[in-house]
């Protein structure tokens, strides 16, 4: 079935993101679907800005799954340069913001990879909908983040 996704967005030249959007939902939990991930967004990356942040989100599995820590630094660079992409080319899509936020908030400070927590933050504050695509994922990731306070998760899950 994903192969007909995958056809049907290869013709049509946009990305499928319901696809998109599940397989994230799967690579959170399971390293089978972060190649799959990557594969939907790739050829989208230099074109779409939401799925080059899906790219990006890919490489950080990777990072998160390698297992030489030279390999995890490599991905993890990869990854921030692609979020902060594309955040500049769409500053006001929440759902990039979100994806870069969440990788920064998992990321190890010591490689300096958290500069935008607090500007990411304070846009999700004032923009996250419970409407938005990626909703129940965006809940649960805000209720364990140690980066939001204990009324910021209040405010951003009782939505």
């Amino acid at each position: 079935m994903l192969w007909i996704f995958s056809i049907v967005s290869f013709f049509t030249n946009t990305p499928n993101y319901s696809l998109i959007r599940q397989t994230y939902q799967k690579a959170i939990t399971s390293e089978s679907h972060v190649s799959t991930l990557k594969n939907l967004t790739e050829s989208f990356k230099n074109t779409d800005a939401t799925a080059k942040a899906f790219f990006a989100t890919s490489q950080a599995f990777e990072a998160k799954n390698a297992t030489w820590v030279s390999t995890k630094v490599k991905y993890a660079k990869i990854a921030y340069s692609h979020l902060n992409q594309s955040v500049s080319l769409s500053p006001n899509n929440v759902e990039i913001r979100f994806l870069r936020f969440s990788f920064e908030s998992n990321t190890p400070s010591i490689l300096g990879m958290k500069a935008h927590i607090q500007e990411d933050k304070q846009f999700l504050l004032k923009n996250t909908k419970s409407t938005e695509p990626l909703w129940t994922i965006m809940k649960s990731f805000y209720q364990n983040c140690s980066d939001l306070t204990a009324s910021e998760r209040e405010s951003l899950i009782t939505r």
